[in-house]
């Protein structure tokens, strides 16, 4: 069993990754195979993420929100 506070970090890690899709999938110089490929890395680490601790999945919101450019 998730805890509740466990829930919502993976739930803003989903946002702040939809973000990061978004933005690859805007990016012209990427060849279809790999917006593919790294879109599916992203969905890995969400799937995963439930078997993180809640400051990994910190950290990793934290990198995603600083790495997107806006």
């Amino acid at each position: 069993m998730i805890s509740k506070q466990k829930r919502n970090l993976i739930n803003e890690l989903s946002f702040w990754i939809l973000q990061e899709v978004d933005h690859i999938n805007n990016i012209d110089k990427f060849t279809s195979l790999e917006k593919k490929t790294n879109i599916r890395t992203q969905l890995h680490i969400i799937k995963s993420s439930k078997n993180y601790t809640n400051k990994q999945i910190k950290e990793l919101i934290y990198d995603l929100k600083f790495q997107l450019p806006f």
